[in-house]
């Protein structure tokens, strides 16, 4: 049996011509034999033909191709070649599986779908980068990514030529292309760049684009986009770009066809007209030049928002304001000029119309404006469209026109200035874009008009039509070549092959003695016209094969073009291609007063192009370049170059530059008329499938080997066709001629490529014929046997189950018969059992009867006496409330008198307080602030004043025209209308001012009471001052009796004076020790309490009563007021003292809390002075030597007092000289109470030194008299510590002063600035008034609005400047505050450093033990000095290596660092803490913007959660601190709440996160397609040794035979012994495997999405096989099933491949795939493979899932339902939770290897 026989068999498919459809699908119903001449066929509709043959069979209809090549990628990759089989394949992809894209060889097919498609996002982009063409399914990325990375690889330049018809999707196609490349070839830096590339397009839409019959948003002009690329370290990024434009189409703006549009700038223009008033325009409607298309709007587009959309693209663009407003009052002029109205001109005299001349109303409207946009005289224009010149050698002449001249003038001229506008908004494009920088290369982008044919062709069309022939010559060649080189690498030889030139049709236009030339002769002719040209062309072109004269009239002519025959109406084609415009007219707009106009009309048409082609001519090299131009022959006279001749030098030089880059092509296919989604034309779409060379590549194809395929494709295909003996399981290579040789006999069918094994198109067909044979062979036999086996399994199993039953029912009988005999037997024992039971049951009865009566007999006994003895108790109780409640009624009543008593004393007093000091309010002055700001407002009145003016001046001098006045008249009516409503408005503000003044008079009285009130504060306070002076003095003398006693005690005591003072006064120094400690405490915590109080009444007395309610702390001193921090130790302080005392701060506002605080602070201090005096004569009898020492102290201390007592004295009076008295005194005040508790803290600590001196002495044995001079070297210790100190005291004395003296300076300056600042305003006042009385009487109520304006402005800067002076304040305060708290802790300090240094001497052995004693109570911190900040974080950072982490504790850098914060805490070191972390932070936020392993990542992911944790831990927050132990407590930080930084740090933890999880995707993503879609372990299992090398490649070439998911699941396990060894919580290593794993499913997804040819049942198999050797890892290593909850999609779609397809399977379909959405559960069924056996999947069954899915309720966690891509770079949140960590910090050391020894020191 011949192949054809095999073929051409009994329900064979072929392909028969059709009228209507071209060509329909029927099949056999006889097989063909050898010499038959009629072949019997039946329809898809069902009716029976006959075909006539040929007995050789040449005519045999052509074949379908074979179900697996239905739906091909590639139009190339089918076996059957031919028009039909082309047709159908774009057909399924089209209707059926909504596929708009279909390679063709080199060519990328695109057919326009009218719908938005999710085809173009980001997600896709993003599949797309880094995958061959052929790869991933075709798209408009892909070709883009095969330029880009041509263009990485070889750095040449580039072109994507986007071609066809007029509606076929050219322009979107192109747009999206430069979006690739935009998005691909940008960075971070020029992100601009991208912008502006992007913003470039709907600019060009909107001045290039309009509405055709055919497409709504037609290019009207072609665009050659150049996006140039400069190499960045072997990296290509976008520079810049340059347009080209080539013949716009200039008739479009004077006239339009039916149904169509102007370009869709005008209607913009007109739908935005609201915001351009001053342009005068109207609607669309209403002007010539857009109402004649009768098709003003376009479906579901709005003008406006496109308008928006445009402006602010030309904004991204460079355009300025002013620009943008001057091209709009161009496009606005042009409008206005269409509407200009030429009427007829009568004889004078008589009413005989002048046929020569016309007329134009001088008092034309739209002339008048037209003149005004344009800044041009509106006269002049009027007159050169009446009238022209002719010039002649020594004179001119001036003829006037009639009216179709004047019609056509006033056009051309408006089309002269659009197409120079059009040309200036291109240049000013290239010069936004393109930034004049060195670029590499480039990648060109053509976007050119389609093949065009409408029923009247003119100039345009002809232009267009000689583009395309020539763009389809280079095409051709392009083709040719690529074949050729194909077949050259795979080492085959083929015979060449002749294919379509279109030269001769080329030659026919631009030959001499051409169309071209003819034309541009004629227009040189002086009487030149249309149809004396095409007499010429009659004459001269009549020779050539392409042309053709028409049968009837001489108006047009034929030209037989590549696509179609094209008549061509010849009326029009001089005109056009002169271009001719008046110069006169283009003199009036040279010479407008606008800047813009003139630039525009002086522009003249550069080829940029041709210049850059012939500098990239001299750089091509060695490369072959086929042209098919010719040389032009150019006359010998030079004359004003026509649109034909200019047209045709642009399209030499684009064709050049395609020539000298590498091409790649986009044919757009418009399916439909009708713009109707998804609709299929036939006959339509085969005719622009002719002609844009589609077809010809086909054809070139098949003449050749069309059919390729890899040798292991088609061994995995085939392997079937050959015996067992052919097959070399280790030589693929030869296994596959085995079965070629064995099919195909004839050689010339084949040839064995290098790689691929070539075919002539039919023999796939024919092999997958002899392979579905055999299948269908082999399956029988296996049904046979599978049938026998099933059959033979049946009769068995019945057979066993005859057997069992016989079985049972014997046993059941025999089983019976026993069981009567144990009943009759069970029957006696029972009866006798029963007797005996009723017996005993009825005695039981009888006892349980009996007790059950005693028992509540007893029970109501019992309970009357209790209820006895609960009514006594009751009624004592009663009695006891009763007195209780009389006695506190009597309590609160005669309380309630005293009150009352106390209230009216407290108002007296206060309403005495209240006339004080409202008398003194009234000297206060606040009107020298009054009029701050006002000279701004000042000069902005006057220019609105000018402006009005020059406003008002204009309106006078165009009252002399009537129809002008009468259209000013109604917008003046309109402005009254608005003046009057802003005068009702400015009354209603008038309304509003006053109600403010009078509120403002309001406040003013308050402030003035709060004044009065600040003046009796301040008496109270020099009394307190006073009081506190005396205290200081008794202090002093207190600390001299102190050093006295110390003194006594360490001097040459006797034995016996010791043991009595230790026998006498140990017991009493004991007690009156505790009680000064106690006597201490509360004292401070009291006078605390009366210093907040004060401090409060003076803040509000100053106008800051809010600063305690709303003071939050900054970063820089690190502490927040908030839920989850309490604050500094002042916070809580302030915190626990308003619990205690919460009737102080709800009677703060009262003159009487004022008084009751003083006299309690006078208790206070007496109480404080007698158990001074009484402390004072406990150690009197110890003071008995030492009186010079004494004296020299006090002498020394009276010096320093003196001291500071004088400079006190002269701040007071420089300050009182600035007025700032009150504040120097508060100064001093703050300094006083400073010095005071410093004196206090002194006391106390020489008090425990004396006390542990005396308990030193009581100790000591009478016999050991040699440690006298060990004490007294202690007291010398102790000297030099004191000394030491009162050295550090004046140091901060001094720095006080300094600040002090700063802080004078600055109100000095503030001072002089005030001053100045009165003197601008009386300036500023008098000009006002002056200007006030020279304005005119007109502006009185405009002048009036602006007083009130400027008013209200002053009132507005002068609260605002009271604002500023208040926080001024504040600021001074807060900075009060820090000093003081900075003291504290200074104090504390050092009463810390001296107990440590008493307990050491008060160990038995000095030398030995205080080294042991440091190493046994270490305190957990970390001293360290701020200059070596930068060198301790180097080494923690930059130096500490994964090795030397290892053997750390994990996180030991973090309790580094902590411990460092807590020395910080300690010393109240508010900088030092804030520059350690600020340094921390800014050092691993550079780590992690910078390339570094994947394990100093994680470090550092462990210690900045282990740091955070920290700051939590110790951060005295109850919900972090419940689990803490007593020590840990102690260790918790006391200055600092360091809340803001933990809020940086955790930030910080996302910001690493996310950067270590994308370094391991990039690791991850070359590895999960191989492991999740290419690896077949099962083929892997059946065939070891013949697919090994297969499997290797497809997963990893440099792993051998490792499978690619065990290659994947090693590098998950590395990771996750990593994060193992450098201790992250498991809590987060789990949250990261989450993140990877759907990291794993997004990719796997959008390449099954991306690649229809593996969706088949096999691959769901291998996916759900290789996610289960990741599931079973993720088991293995105990995480949780959340970790395996992102691969629910992947698991979806697998189950989904493998389930079966039919319309009763919807439901179970819709709840097997929850976790995917209608887009990717439909892109998987369309893209969905059948197998040979599988039931097709119809229509029917699609949509009714469709609606089933859309019906479901979506999660916020799927993906958009539009969308059936998922988002790669999505990062799931990092969740950060507290832990307790049990490590002491005191255990923590440093290890000697990490070098920090020398700038770090444990405490």
């Amino acid at each position: 049996m011949s192949s054809e026989e095999m073929l051409y068999a009994k329900g064979s498919k072929i392909w028969i011509p059709h009228a209507e459809q071209v060509w329909e699908s029927a099949s056999l119903e006889e097989s063909y034999h050898k010499g038959d001449t009629i072949l019997k066929i039946q329809t898809e509709s069902g009716a029976l033909k006959e075909i006539k043959l040929k007995p050789d069979g040449s005519n045999l209809p052509p074949l379908r191709n074979p179900a697996i090549l239905v739906g091909q990628n590639d139009l190339t990759t089918l076996s059957y070649l031919h028009e039909p089989g082309v047709l159908y394949n774009l057909r399924v992809r089209f209707c059926e599986r909504q596929i708009i894209y279909t390679y063709c060889g080199i060519i990328l097919v695109a057919i326009n779908p009218y719908a938005d498609l999710p085809l173009y996002g980001p997600n896709i982009i993003r599949a797309y980068r880094g995958h061959a063409m052929g790869d991933l399914e075709p798209h408009i990325f892909a070709l883009a990514e095969e330029a880009y990375t041509k263009l990485e690889r070889e750095n040449c330049n580039l072109s994507i030529i986007v071609s066809g018809e007029s509606g076929a999707g050219k322009t979107v196609s192109a747009k999206y292309a430069m979006r690739y490349f935009a998005a691909v070839g940008g960075s971070e830096s020029e992100t601009q760049v991208e912008r502006k590339v992007l913003a470039s397009s709907p600019i060009m839409e909107a001045f290039g684009n309009a509405k055709t019959t055919r497409n709504d948003n037609s290019s009207r002009f072609g665009k050659f986009t150049k996006l140039l690329f400069t190499n960045q370290m072997g990296v290509m990024y976008l520079q810049g770009a340059t347009v080209h434009t080539y013949l716009l189409e200039k008739s479009r703006v004077v006239y339009q066809a039916q149904g169509e549009r102007n370009y869709h700038i005008f209607y913009q223009l007109c739908a935005a007209r609201a915001k351009y008033p001053e342009l005068v325009l109207d609607h669309q409607d209403n002007y010539q030049f857009l109402n004649m298309g009768g098709s003003p709007d376009i479906e579901r587009i709005s003008d406006a928002d496109q308008f928006n959309e445009t402006v602010q693209a030309m904004t991204v663009l460079g355009f300025s304001i002013q620009q943008i407003a001057d091209i709009v009052k161009i496009l606005a002029g042009i409008l206005h000029l269409g509407n200009i109205e030429v009427s007829k001109k009568y004889m004078e005299g008589s009413d005989v119309e002048d046929s020569d001349s016309c007329d134009i109303f001088q008092n034309d409207l739209h002339l008048q404006v037209t003149g005004d946009l344009l800044k041009i005289n509106a006269e002049d224009l009027r007159r050169w469209l009446l009238m022209r010149k002719i010039e002649s050698a020594n004179e001119y002449v001036l003829i006037p026109n009639n009216k179709e001249m004047a019609m056509a003038a006033r056009d051309a001229l408006a089309k002269h200035i659009y197409a120079k506008l059009f040309q200036y908004i291109v240049n000013v494009l290239n010069k936004s874009l393109h930034n004049g920088s060195k670029q590499c290369s480039f990648i060109g982008v053509l976007d050119i008009y389609g093949f065009e044919t409408f029923e009247v062709n003119s100039f345009e069309q002809f232009c267009i039509n000689y583009a395309n022939e020539k763009l389809q010559q280079q095409f051709n060649q392009h083709v040719f070549k690529l074949e050729q080189e194909e077949y050259l690498k795979e080492g085959i030889t083929w015979t060449m092959i002749d294919f379509y030139d279109n030269q001769p049709c080329i030659d026919l236009i631009e030959t001499r003695l051409g169309v071209l030339d003819l034309l541009d002769e004629e227009c040189r002719m002086p009487k030149g016209s249309d149809e004396s040209w095409a007499g010429k062309l009659v004459d001269k072109c009549n020779k050539f094969p392409h042309f053709e004269k028409p049968r009837f009239g001489t108006t047009s002519f034929f030209i037989k073009h590549f696509s179609d025959t094209v008549e061509y109406d010849v009326n029009g084609f001089l005109e056009k291609n002169r271009d001719t415009v008046s110069k006169e007219l283009t003199n009036v707009l040279a010479q407008s007063n606008m800047q813009l106009c003139k630039q525009v009309m002086i522009l003249e048409e550069v080829d940029t192009l041709g210049t850059d082609a012939n500098k990239m001519a001299t750089t091509l090299g060695g490369r072959v370049v086929i042209s098919a131009n010719r040389k032009q022959v150019v006359s010998s006279k030079q004359h004003k170059k026509t649109v034909g001749s200019q047209f045709q030098e642009s399209l030499t030089s684009l064709i050049s530059t395609l020539h000298a880059t590498t091409p790649h092509y986009v044919r757009c296919i418009k399916p439909n008329d009708d713009k109707i989604a998804f609709k299929w034309e036939t006959a339509k779409i085969i005719q622009q499938l002719r002609a844009c060379g589609v077809l010809e590549t086909v054809r070139i194809s098949a003449a050749g080997f069309p059919s390729r395929w890899l040798y292991p494709d088609f061994y995995m295909r085939y392997q079937l066709l050959a015996h067992r003996s052919q097959i070399d399981k280790n030589d693929m290579k030869q296994s596959c001629r085995n079965i070629v040789l064995k099919w195909i006999q004839d050689e010339d069918k084949y040839r064995f490529g290098n790689t691929q094994i070539f075919f002539r198109a039919g023999q796939v067909a024919y092999l997958e014929q002899v392979r579905a044979n055999l299948r269908k062979k082999y399956i029988t036999t296996v049904q046979s046997v599978v049938r026998r086996f099933i059959k033979r399994r049946r009769y068995v199993r019945l057979q066993k189950i005859i057997f069992g039953i016989q079985r049972h029912a014997r046993g059941y009988m025999a089983r019976m018969r026993a069981q009567k005999l144990r009943e009759a037997r069970a029957a006696l024992i029972l009866s006798k059992y029963a007797r005996g039971w009723l017996c005993r049951r009825r005695y039981l009865r009888l006892c349980h009867s009996v007790a059950g009566i005693q028992q509540y007999a007893r029970g109501m006994l019992a309970r009357n006496r209790f209820y006895a003895m609960r009514d006594y108790y009751r009624a004592v109780q009663i009695q006891r409330f009763v007195r209780g409640v009389l006695a506190r009624r009597a309590y609160q009543k005669r309380r309630r008198s005293i009150i009352i008593c106390q209230s009216a004393v407290r108002r007296f007093l206060a309403r005495r307080q209240f006339k004080r000091m409202k008398a003194e309010a009234k000297t206060i002055s606040h009107m020298e602030n009054k009029y701050m700001g006002l000279e701004n407002k000042i000069i902005s009145m006057q220019q609105r004043i000018d402006e009005l003016n020059r406003d008002n001046s204009a309106l006078k001098h165009k009252t002399s025209e009537i129809s002008v006045l009468k259209m000013k008249l109604e917008m003046k009516k309109n402005l009254e209308h608005e003046f009057k409503n802003i005068k009702a408005a400015c009354l209603d503000k008038d309304k509003l001012i006053e109600a403010l003044n009078k509120q403002l008079e309001s406040e003013r009285d308050e402030k003035m009471q709060l004044l009065e009130e600040n003046g009796h504060s301040q008496e109270e306070w020099n009394q307190q001052k006073q009081i506190w002076c005396n205290e200081n003095r008794e202090l002093r003398k207190q600390v001299d009796s102190m050093i006295e006693m110390a003194k006594n005690a360490a001097g040459n005591q006797r034995e016996h004076e010791e043991r009595m003072l230790t026998e006498i006064d140990n017991k009493e120094l004991n007690e009156a020790y505790q009680r000064a400690i106690k006597d201490k405490e509360v004292i401070e915590n009291e006078n605390y309490l009366l210093k907040e109080e004060l401090s409060h009444f003076q803040q509000q007395h100053n106008g800051i009563a809010a600063f305690n309610m709303h003071h939050t702390r900054t970063a820089s001193n690190a502490s927040s007021q908030n839920e989850d921090d309490i604050g500094y130790g002042s916070a809580k302080n302030t915190l626990e003292i308003n619990s205690r005392y919460p009737d102080l701060r709800n009677k703060n506002d009262s003159f009487l809390d004022n008084t009751s605080i003083v006299v309690k602070l006078r208790s206070i201090l007496e109480e404080e002075k007698q158990k001074h005096r009484s402390l004072q004569e406990q150690y009197v009898k110890l003071a008995s030597r030492n009186k010079p020492t004494e004296d020299s102290f006090r002498v020394s201390e009276l010096e320093v007092e003196n001291e500071k007592l004088r400079s006190d004295y002269d701040q007071l009076r420089t300050s009182i000289k600035h007025g700032v008295e009150i504040n120097e005194l508060n100064a001093q005040h703050a300094a006083l109470q400073e010095e005071v508790r410093r004196r206090r803290e002194e006391c106390i600590q020489l008090k425990a030194v004396l006390l542990q001196q005396s308990q030193t002495l009581r100790s000591i044995e009478p016999e050991s008299l040699q440690l006298r001079g060990t004490d007294a070297s202690n007291v010398h210790e102790l000297m030099e510590a004191f000394h030491s100190q009162k050295l550090v005291n004046r140091q901060l004395e001094s720095e006080l002063k300094a600040i002090t003296e700063e802080h004078n300076s600055k109100l000095m300056e503030m001072t002089q600035t005030i001053e100045r600042l009165n003197n601008e305003k009386d300036e500023l006042q008098e000009v006002l008034f002056k200007s006030m009385d020279e304005s005119d009487e007109d502006n009185i109520e405009t002048l009036k609005q602006n007083d009130r304006y400027l008013r209200m402005e002053l009132k507005k800067a002068i609260s605002q400047y009271l604002l500023v002076q208040d926080e001024l304040k504040l600021a001074n305060a807060k900075l009060k505050a820090y000093r003081q708290d900075g003291g504290k802790l200074e104090n504390q300090l050092e009463e810390e450093m001296s107990r440590n240094k008493a307990a050491n001497n008060n160990s038995n052995d000095v030398g030995a033990n205080v080294t042991k004693q440091k190493s046994q109570n270490p305190l957990g911190l970390m001293k360290f000095h701020n200059s070596d900040l930068d060198k301790i974080l180097q080494r923690l950072l930059s130096s500490l290596t994964p090795r030397t982490v290892v053997g750390l504790l994990p996180g030991f850098p973090a309790y580094l660092i902590f411990m460092c914060i807590r020395y910080t805490d300690l010393t109240n070191a508010d900088d030092d803490v804030r520059e350690l972390l600020s340094k921390f932070v800014m050092q691993i936020k550079k780590m992690h913007r910078t390339p570094h392993p994947i394990e100093n990542r994680v470090i550092w992911l462990v210690n900045s959660i282990t740091l955070l944790n920290l700051l939590k831990q110790y951060g005295d927050v109850e919900e972090y601190v419940k689990f803490n132990t007593e020590k840990q407590n102690q260790q918790q930080l006391k200055n600092f709440n360091l809340f803001e930084y933990r809020r940086v740090i955790l930030d910080l933890i996302v910001n690493l996160y996310q950067a270590l999880v994308m370094q391991i995707q990039s690791l991850l993503d070359p590895k999960i397609v191989p492991a999740i879609l290419n690896n077949d372990e099962i083929q892997r299992t059946r065939h070891p040794h013949g697919m090994r090398n297969r499997s290797a490649d497809a997963s990893s070439p440099d792993h051998g035979n490792v499978p690619a998911w065990k290659q994947l699941i090693g590098q998950l396990e590395h990771f996750y012994k990593q994060f193992q060894h450098f201790g992250l919580d498991s809590i987060y290593a789990e949250q990261i495997f989450s993140q990877l794993l759907y990291f794993v499913c997004a990719v796997a997804l959008n390449c099954l999405m991306l690649r229809g040819d593996i969706c088949m049942w096999e691959t769901g198999m291998i996916i759900r096989y290789n996610l289960g050797c990741i599931e079973d890892w993720v088991r293995d290593k105990k995480m949780s099933n959340e970790v395996l909850a992102p691969l629910a999609p992947l698991n979806q779609v697998s189950q989904l491949l493998q389930s079966r397809k039919s319309e009763e399977d919807v439901q179970t379909i819709c709840d097997l795939c929850t976790s995917l959405n209608t887009a990717q559960v439909l892109k998987v069924m369309k893209s969905y493979k059948l197998d040979d056996y599988e039931s097709e999947i119809t229509n029917v069954f699609l949509d009714k899932l469709a609606q089933k899915l859309n019906a479901r309720k979506m999660s916020h966690l799927q993906p958009k339902s539009d969308e059936f891509t998922m988002d790669q770079n999505f990062i799931h949140p990092f969740k950060v939770m507290f832990k307790y960590s049990d490590i002491k910090l005191e255990e923590i050391e440093l290890p000697p290897h990490l070098n920090l020894d020398e700038f770090l020191t444990k405490i």
